[in-house]
């Protein structure tokens, strides 16, 4: 079973949403980057949680492990970049997005359970989800690849119920791709790029009205030359990236080989992988249903 591969390779369940929050660094650790708030920082703000941890951070904000202890639940508490606060702008959008994601209900995505502001910060209430990234899963060994199948036809549903509320997500990654200690999968981070938008720094290539909005080694051919002009079928390459990336272990970049001349694997897989990663999005699978 897949589940096999994180719950007896000994991973760390709390580490699951680290990856979440951190996006990698090009320009150095902690470059232009100021520290995200201790959990003494924030308690006071939130007097209905129980702040316990910090489970990881980058440019987009910070992730904390918490409990409600009026309903008896873990959840964790995702606080946006402090200076975003701070604009009128992006607090009234950020209200009115975080609105939107709270409206998406799947079994294979992290539920938003409330969003707003407290004090200096704005911040999304979410599931928890105790387990592992699909990052870290693929290095405890790799993905057979019947497993890689099943796990995407997962994402593939979650994408679609969110294409079908006019969402995208935008940053589809194997740190995006949670996976809960009994193997189901969860998609995080719905539509956080574009609710970011301008206030990210440069090195996570997010910014707002026609910029960039992904990870580079993830985004579809048109995020990066017509950024302004994106649909579901940039999901659907990004989702091919993870699916070649799962079956081979390596990023379809440049001249890349073909799935089965990586591994052992029915030649078929090739044509899937392929026309999730065509250039054109016109050639590509139009909906994740399609691909699914």
């Amino acid at each position: 079973m897949v589940e096999e591969l994180w719950v007896l390779g000994g991973l760390c369940p709390s580490c699951a949403l680290e990856g979440v929050a951190t996006i990698p660094n090009t320009t150095g650790t902690g470059a232009g980057r100021a520290a995200p708030p201790s959990v003494d920082d924030i308690t006071p703000h939130f007097p209905g949680l129980e702040i316990l941890e910090l489970l990881g951070a980058g440019g987009m904000g910070a992730v904390y492990k918490a409990r409600q202890p009026q309903l008896d639940r873990t959840v964790a508490i995702k606080i946006l970049s402090g200076h975003l606060s701070d604009d009128p702008t992006f607090v009234e959008r950020f209200n009115r997005e975080a609105r939107v994601l709270a409206r998406l209900s799947h079994p294979n995505i992290v539920t938003v359970f409330d969003f707003g502001t407290a004090g200096p910060y704005c911040y999304l209430l979410m599931e928890y989800v105790d387990g592992v990234n699909l990052r870290q899963a693929m290095r405890t060994g790799g993905f057979k690849p019947a497993e890689a199948l099943a796990l995407v036809q997962d994402v593939c549903a979650a994408l679609q119920c969110a294409h079908e509320e006019g969402i995208l997500h935008r940053d589809i990654k194997p740190e995006n791709v949670l996976i809960d200690s009994k193997g189901r999968v969860k998609i995080a981070d719905f539509g956080i790029a574009k609710l970011v938008g301008a206030g990210a720094p440069a090195d996570v290539t997010l910014t707002l009205q026609g910029s960039i909005l992904g990870s580079p080694h993830y985004m579809a051919p048109e995020q990066i030359e017509t950024p302004g002009d994106v649909d579901q079928r940039a999901d659907i390459y990004s989702l091919g990236v993870v699916l070649y990336e799962m079956l081979t272990g390596e990023l379809p970049i440049g001249r890349f080989a073909l799935p089965s001349q990586k591994a052992a694997m029915d030649a078929r897989i090739d044509e899937i992988v392929l026309r999730t990663l065509e250039k054109e999005r016109e050639a590509r699978f139009q909906s994740a249903e399609e691909v699914r």
